[in-house]
């Protein structure tokens, strides 16, 4: 449970905005970039200092009165977690009433920030009757554009649904540095970019819109034309004109920024604001539908342009027997045929003026659903789990939507009702579970009672060192010294992330004190490790620190910096899979490649991350060969290189162990849970139990 990434994202920070420490999390536990010390301040602005103050007209010459977009344009909004500042609400039916029509919504930045109010601005934008999309700020100095689009996705969502617009890569200057173009070439840039486009369209099955300014884009990417089959939101502050200045490569934009200065019904202070072309359209991608056979249907196709004032005309094929759509609304309504079947659907959206769009989708027609009731579970905190819930609806596949409450801590079910992760916490919980289609209404139902105990067993045992010195006992205070090798050096890391020596537990006192106390398994006795081989209080967000006191070595809870005095060595131990049972071996004689095998046992195998970053195992380091998903993983001698460092990041559960080089994570490609295989480099999707792993 220790080597979790702490940041604003995941379980992590559910944890610590319940510990009221949500601000913590967001500081904390940066990758080790130029930036690191810097601290993210901006990542709850909408768009970098520079360009907002460009959109607001500062430090421009005006030769006349900015007139932005054409009357009679559909018109939109962007925010982030700053429109919530001191406490402030989005009152997104006013925003609706006042005429705007689609939403942007700041959902991730780097590889270390997710907006905290991405899920329930996006949830009042819909229900406002708005299309919304989420928009990534890229930070190509943090990790790679393969990562970044995984992460973004992840917290957004892949967008199928109906009212989802594609995802934006927002691609401007470097909030962080005086170096607009994050110390990348042109040539680096372009090719950064292509990786998170091309990873966002194999996630999506959409081109992402890319947002920028043409001054960035000219500069940073040498004025490339690399990217003309993605959609343009083009950011311009524009004097007595209706038309944005572009960057190289698009001979027409999608969305135009126009100001950062807007004022909206609905929301306080200034917000930007876009106005979408008048030669475009914007459909939504629609979410396959699911229907019991003989259900009756009435299903929109949302579209921006369908609530201004201008006709549309739609035509659809495939559809199920018995249902049309309307060629002036796009409603698609009828009632399905009586037997399970599934159709292939396309809708094609066209207009005066307006290019056709075409959107394709699938609709199953199911069966009644016959629920499998599960029986009842026990578990142990710190135990991986895997777990699958079954329906049958006539069809083969997941074509259904399971819904669980009341899982344990750690745990969560996907749409297909697969729920995995690791136990955090002991208790006696109610699990209940329902089915639904797309009608929303509930189709079956089950419960299980799920009991999770704590562990009895330690993990790895043994010294924890900073910088050579040992994290140890002297009488009734912890400090840090030589390492001499005695019991009041022996720690043990167990499963729930407490740190025992002789029967205690590492925990938490006054401000910036550290001290042992009698275990009872409660947060401020819980521990994990970040980036940088740094232990962090989870009650209070700081980091384990050894640090000079009156001239004596001493531990204390400082704020996490990356500094060599945060950085600890834990005992070695296993890289345990998500997948029960399982964990990633590499035997003396196992140069060819590293193995998923059984543990606990003699083949499982023992590790330790070091603080440069690099994964060791029987005097040698994990190894990635070529820079591609599906490329194979060995060991090799240790010699430094950035194919052999690894960086720690929190998953929904667990840890992903990416290569910095690609930007990919350590992988079971199959999901193995029957036989030992080959570990490869793969795509970082928090919900693939493939990728979520615990070191020690």
């Amino acid at each position: 449970m220790l080597r979790k990434w702490l940041s604003g994202v995941g379980v992590t920070a559910t944890l610590l905005a319940a510990a009221g420490l949500a601000s913590a999390a967001a500081a904390s536990g940066t990758p080790a970039t130029t930036h690191a010390s810097i601290g993210h301040f901006n990542v709850g602005a909408t768009h970098s200092p520079r360009l907002e103050r460009l959109l607001a007209g500062q430090g421009i010459t005006r030769q006349a009165a900015p007139r932005g977009p054409a009357k009679g344009s559909v018109f939109g909004i962007d925010v982030a977690s700053g429109q919530h500042a001191g406490g402030a609400t989005i009152n997104w039916p006013q925003v609706a009433a006042a005429g705007y029509r689609f939403a942007f919504v700041k959902t991730t930045e780097g590889s270390y920030y997710a907006n905290p109010f991405y899920s329930s601005d996006v949830a009042g934008a819909k229900a406002a009757g708005l299309l919304v999309a989420a928009y990534h700020f890229a930070n190509p100095a943090d990790s790679s554009g393969t990562f970044q689009a995984d992460f973004a996705v992840d917290h957004a969502g892949q967008g199928s649904d109906g009212v989802t617009l594609p995802l934006i890569a927002d691609l401007e200057y470097d909030p962080y540095s005086t170096n607009e173009c994050y110390g990348l070439t042109g040539r680096q840039m372009v090719r950064w970019i292509g990786a998170f486009t091309a990873e966002a369209y194999r996630l999506t099955g959409q081109h992402p819109v890319i947002y920028t300014i043409a001054d960035w884009w000219d500069n940073c990417t040498g004025d490339s034309a690399a990217f003309t089959a993605d959609p343009l939101w083009v950011a311009s502050y524009d004097t007595g004109s209706n038309s944005p200045t572009m960057p190289a490569g698009w001979a027409s934009w999608t969305y135009w920024q126009y100001t950062s200065i807007g004022k909206v019904p609905g929301i306080e202070g200034v917000t930007d604001l876009s106005a979408l072309s008048p030669t475009a359209l914007a459909v939504a991608q629609p979410a396959a539908q699911s229907d019991q056979a003989g259900a009756t249907v009435r299903q929109p196709i949302g579209s921006v342009n369908a609530s201004a004032a201008q006709p549309l005309a739609y035509t659809a094929t495939g559809l199920p027997a018995g249902l049309a759509i309307d060629p002036s609304s796009g409603l698609i309504t009828g009632t399905l045929p009586a037997t399970p079947g599934s159709s292939s659907a396309s809708v094609t959206v066209s207009g005066t003026n307006l290019g056709p769009v075409t959107v394709s989708f699938t609709w199953n027609v199911h069966a009644p659903v016959v629920l499998a009731a599960p029986r009842d579970r026990i578990g142990v905190v710190g135990a991986p789990w895997l777990l699958q819930i079954r329906a049958g609806d006539g069809l083969p596949g997941c074509t259904l939507a399971f819904h669980a409450a009341g899982l344990p801590p750690g745990l969560r079910m996907n749409p297909c009702g697969l729920i995995t992760g690791w136990l955090s916490k002991a208790g006696s919980y109610h699990v209940a579970i329902k089915v639904t289609d797309s009608s929303g209404s509930r189709l079956a139902a089950t419960s299980l009672r799920w009991q999770v105990n704590q562990p009895r067993t330690a993990g790895p045992t043994g010294p924890i060192t900073s910088e050579r010195s040992c994290l140890t006992r002297q009488r009734a205070v912890i400090t840090v010294g030589k390492c001499v090798h005695t019991a009041a050096e022996r720690w043990s890391i167990w499963p729930n992330g407490e740190l025992r020596l002789g029967g205690s537990c590492l925990a938490t006192g006054k401000p910036r004190l550290v001290r042992l106390r009698h275990c009872h398994g409660t947060i401020f006795q819980v521990w994990q490790e970040g980036t940088d081989d740094a232990l962090i209080s989870l009650s209070a967000g700081h980091c384990l620190t050894a640090t000079t006191v009156r001239h004596h070595l001493a531990v204390r809870l400082l704020g996490c910096d990356g500094a060599p005095d945060q950085r600890w060595v834990l005992p070695p131990g296993p890289i345990t899979s998500e997948l029960p049972g399982w964990c990633a071996s590499a035997l003396p004689d196992n140069r060819s490649g590293v193995s998923l095998r059984r543990c606990p046992g003699p083949l499982a195998g023992t590790w330790t991350a070091e603080p440069d970053g690099t994964l060791r195992a029987n005097g040698q380091c994990l190894t990635i060969g070529l820079p591609a998903a599906g490329a194979p993983v060995s060991m090799e001698r240790c010699t430094g290189a950035t194919t052999q460092r690894w960086q720690f990041f929190n998953a929904l559960a667990g840890v992903q162990l990416v290569s910095q080089k690609p930007g990919l994570c350590l992988a079971d490609p199959a999901d193995s849970r029957t036989a030992p295989v080959k570990l490869t480099l793969g795509y970082c999707l928090a919900a693939d139990p493939g990728v979520n792993w615990h070191l020690g």
